[in-house]
């Protein structure tokens, strides 16, 4: 059996670290694997028509911000804490978007529209690369064709690319924007506020060693966003894809804050 010491967080005794998260935060996670059935069970019953851009775009990012709140709790149960806010931000990403394109048609076709801007950054990067080995491998002229196109179309439709901030002001959601994702920021990039928790220090502050052990203290509020992400994917996918069972969702959500109340975390 590997260890830790020998493989860190892909070794056979990180089976162990599982078995200890699940237990000591058993009480969260009783209220996150049901709410998360009801979401991932949902998903199958969507009916989502080809031709209705709105719903299209909204099943693909209810699926993505799901699936990153799946990864969020897989890694909190290996004490990968950092690695579970950075995926947590991505979550919560999705979740603005998903609400502010199911708020009204016109969004989504903004959101859609803004791959092209996309697409025409991408291009500029990648007709600035100076290895001649990886130059070799781009074609200047397609790399030329697809900035005249995206160009083309960004000026038919008027596509820009929206801030995150926006995509959650017409969500309804900028309050949790600047709260829950600003706090997870430091973990995307690597601030030295948040690289702190990666160094054990003694009471005047001074480095006494590196830490690279699971962490699996105080992950209780990490499993309150990610309950509150889904509750939210839930109610903003609602109008629609039809999602139902808001009420049990609500009711698990509660009980997820109430264990929050109780641990003071």
């Amino acid at each position: 059996m590997s260890t830790l010491a020998e493989e860190g967080f892909l070794s056979d005794e990180g089976e162990v670290v599982v078995t200890v998260v699940r237990r000591r935060y058993a009480p969260w996670l009783s209220e996150i694997r049901p709410l998360n059935r009801l979401l991932t069970e949902a998903q199958y019953r969507f009916n989502i028509r080809q031709e209705h851009a709105q719903e299209v775009t909204c099943g693909a990012l209810y699926v993505r911000s799901l699936a990153h709140c799946q990864a969020v709790v897989l890694l909190l149960e290996r004490g990968m804490g950092s690695s579970a806010k950075a995926l947590m931000r991505c979550a919560m990403e999705e979740l603005f978007n998903l609400s502010a394109c199911a708020s009204n048609y016109e969004a989504a076709l903004a959101f859609l529209d803004a791959h092209e801007v996309d697409r025409k950054k991408k291009a500029k990067y990648l007709s600035q690369v100076k290895d001649p080995a990886s130059k070799a491998l781009l074609d200047e002229s397609e790399l030329k064709a697809i900035l005249e196109r995206a160009e083309a179309k960004i000026a038919e439709v008027g596509a820009r690319q929206p801030q995150v901030r926006e995509m959650a002001q017409k969500a309804g959601l900028e309050d949790l924007y600047l709260t829950g994702y600003a706090l997870l920021c430091g973990a995307v990039h690597s601030t030295v506020a948040d690289l702190d928790q990666h160094y054990e220090v003694d009471d005047s502050g001074n480095v006494q060693a590196l830490i690279t052990e699971p962490l699996l203290d105080e992950l209780g509020g990490l499993f309150l966003l990610v309950g509150e992400t889904m509750a939210g994917i839930a109610h903003a996918a609602a109008p629609v894809l039809g999602i139902t069972a808001l009420e049990e969702c609500e009711t698990r959500l509660q009980n997820l804050r109430q264990l929050g109340d109780n641990s003071g975390k």
